[in-house]
């Protein structure tokens, strides 16, 4: 299994981070894990295939994780000389049903070709041979953690979201957690987590690896690696825009 960042950052426009976006490629499926604004072009410039995405995967529909999946349709009914006829899956919590009904189709038809299925993502869902797995995180209505099985190995994207006990329970023994270290703990805002937040949770669950990710244009590097590893003996990388890792 092998997770491509497409996007580091967040809401906030950045020449070195694109808003939210992963790939989590294996050898029978290619998921799309959020996709904020200029996912889809970076899906390009990682050099995959925008047309071969079996599902996207929503954390929660606020625009930075959500907006490009208009893009996504579009180009898949637009592609000159392509005409899709496997389905896609798109999974999230019923706000994502929403958005997904009432902005995605009012500006666009519906595909003729091809079968948008909705899936809600109440606890696991199966797309074979991948188990995936979901779990309500604090950060607005509706959102939620993904965690994704393939092979003995795993992955969890917490998505935006406070430190919770609930959350280290669901990322039990994940051989990596992509998670959202928004600010440095002198910034701490309600809602998301701080890097040291992000280590004790990698450490307390016993993952391997820790990616910090969903960065604001504040602080830099060295003090977001050195707040998480204070709590956190593991593997600690910081994410950068179309980095890949293998699991």
């Amino acid at each position: 299994m092998k997770i491509i960042v497409l996007g580091s950052g967040t809401c906030v426009p950045s020449i070195e981070r694109s808003s939210p976006g992963y790939l989590v490629e294996t050898d029978e499926r290619l998921f799309l894990v959020d996709c904020g604004s200029g996912s889809l072009r970076q899906v390009v410039k990682a050099g995959r295939d925008f047309r071969e995405i079996d599902a996207v995967l929503i954390t929660h529909p606020h625009p930075d994780h959500i907006s490009d999946l208009i893009s996504l349709l579009h180009a898949l009914m637009a592609a000159p000389g392509y005409r899709r006829e496997k389905d896609l899956l798109i999974a999230g919590t019923e706000r994502v049903r929403q958005f997904y009904e009432n902005c995605v189709f009012r500006l666009l038809r519906r595909p003729d070709t091809f079968s948008v299925t909705f899936i809600s993502a109440e606890e696991k869902f199966y797309i074979p041979p991948v188990h995936v797995f979901t779990h309500p995180v604090y950060h607005s209505p509706g959102s939620i953690a993904y965690r994704i099985e393939r092979g003995g190995k795993s992955v969890v994207f917490t998505g935006d979201t406070d430190y919770g006990a609930g959350l280290i329970g669901f990322s039990e023994g994940a051989d990596l957690i992509v998670a959202d270290s928004s600010y440095l703990q002198r910034d701490k805002i309600k809602g998301h987590m701080t890097p040291g937040e992000c280590g004790r949770l990698a450490g307390k669950a016993g993952a391997k690896r820790l990616l910090l990710s969903h960065i604001y244009p504040v602080g830099d590097g060295d003090e977001f690696l050195r707040e998480a590893k204070d709590a956190f003996i593991g593997d600690v990388e910081i994410a950068s825009d179309l980095m890949e890792l293998e699991l």
